[in-house]
C-alpha cells in the first residue's frame, strides 16, 4: 500500500486506468489519515459504476436490450453506492449555508440529498430502454483541501470548455466546476448530448474533509442522453479550481459502449496497438 501511494503522488496525476481486478483506486477514497509524505497534492474525482471486465481496464457496457445481466449489475452497482448517503443521515447536517466552506472539524458533514441527482438517483439510472446512461462522479477525500473556486468575475481558464464559461458567468452560485466530453475528437463527435444533474459542479459546502467518519463526497450526474450505438467511447471529466496548478492532467477518463460488439472492438483496439508498436519498432 505503502508504495502505491507513493506511486500515485509521483506521478501527480489523481486518477489513472488499471488492469485486472486490483482496485487501487477504491484504496484511496476512503484514506482518511496519511503521514505528511504521502498526502497526494490534489484530490481526485472517481466514478461510478465501476466494474472491471477480465484482462481490460473497467468499461460501462451496456446492452441494447432489457435482458442483459450485465446492465443489471451496473444498477445494483448504482444502488449500493448510494446506500451510504442514506445511512446514519441524522449524523450529518441538514441544512448547511450553501456556498460556505465548513472548516471546522467539530461541525457534522452535509447531509446530500441523492433526491437531487432526479432520475439518476435511483433505479434503473437510464440503464433499460430507452437507454440513457447515467454515470455517478464522486469527488473522492481528500484530507484538509480547500477549494479556491471560480466565479462571474473570475478569469477563467483559457482552456475551460465555452458551455461552462457562460455557466459560470451567469451563476450567483459557486462550485468547484465539473466538464465532461469525448477524450478526442471521434470520441466528441459520437458522444452526444451530456446532461449534469444537478449542475456542472460541487458544492464548495463539502469542503474541506476534516476526517469526520460520516462525511459522504458530493457527487454530479452527468447523463448520455444519445451515445452512437456500437462505439467504443472515451470520455474525459476535468475539474476545475484555481489551485490546480495544471488542470490538464487533473482529469478522469473512462469507456462507455451501447451494444453487442465490444469483443470484437477490443480486439481491433489490441490489433491497432500492436501494429503500431511494430511500426515503431521499425522505425528504431
Amino acid at each position: 500500500m505503502y508504495l502505491s501511494v507513493l506511486y500515485i503522488k509521483d506521478l501527480k496525476k489523481p486518477f489513472f486506468t488499471y488492469s485486472g481486478l486490483l482496485n487501487v483506486r477504491s484504496l484511496l477514497d476512503d484514506l482518511r489519515v496519511l503521514p505528511t509524505s504521502l498526502i497526494i497534492e490534489n484530490p481526485g474525482i472517481g466514478y461510478k459504476p465501476n466494474i472491471p471486465l477480465p484482462l481490460t481496464s473497467p468499461i460501462i457496457w451496456i446492452s441494447e436490450t432489457n435482458k442483459n445481466a450485465r446492465s443489471k449489475r451496473y444498477v445494483q452497482a448504482l444502488t449500493d453506492f448510494l446506500k451510504d448517503y442514506t445511512m446514519n443521515s441524522t449524523q450529518r447536517e441538514l441544512k448547511c449555508s450553501e456556498g460556505q466552506l465548513r472548516p471546522y472539524s467539530k461541525l457534522k458533514p452535509c447531509f446530500f440529498d441523492v433526491k437531487s441527482l432526479g432520475t439518476c438517483g435511483k433505479a434503473p439510472y437510464g440503464y433499460t430502454i430507452p437507454i440513457q446512461p447515467c454515470v455517478l462522479i464522486k469527488f473522492n477525500k481528500r484530507l484538509g483541501w480547500i477549494p479556491r473556486y471560480y466565479n462571474r468575475s473570475s478569469v477563467l481558464p483559457r482552456t475551460m470548455p465555452n458551455f461552462l464559461k457562460k455557466i459560470i458567468k451567469k451563476s450567483d452560485k459557486v462550485y468547484i466546476w465539473l466538464s465532461c466530453n469525448g477524450a478526442d475528437n471521434i470520441d466528441k463527435e459520437h458522444i452526444g448530448k451530456i446532461e449534469y444533474i444537478p449542475n456542472p459542479g460541487f458544492p464548495i459546502e463539502y469542503f474541506p474533509f476534516k476526517g469526520q467518519k460520516d462525511y459522504v463526497s458530493p457527487v454530479v450526474a452527468i447523463k448520455f442522453k444519445n451515445l452512437t450505438p456500437n462505439r467504443l467511447l472515451t470520455v474525459q471529466c476535468i475539474v476545475w479550481s484555481s489551485n490546480v496548478i495544471q488542470p490538464t492532467s487533473y482529469y478522469m477518463d473512462f469507456q462507455i459502449i451501447i451494444g453487442k460488439k465490444l469483443s470484437k472492438m477490443i480486439g481491433r483496439t489490441a490489433d491497432i496497438i500492436r501494429n503500431s508498436l511494430k511500426f515503431n519498432a521499425l522505425q528504431m
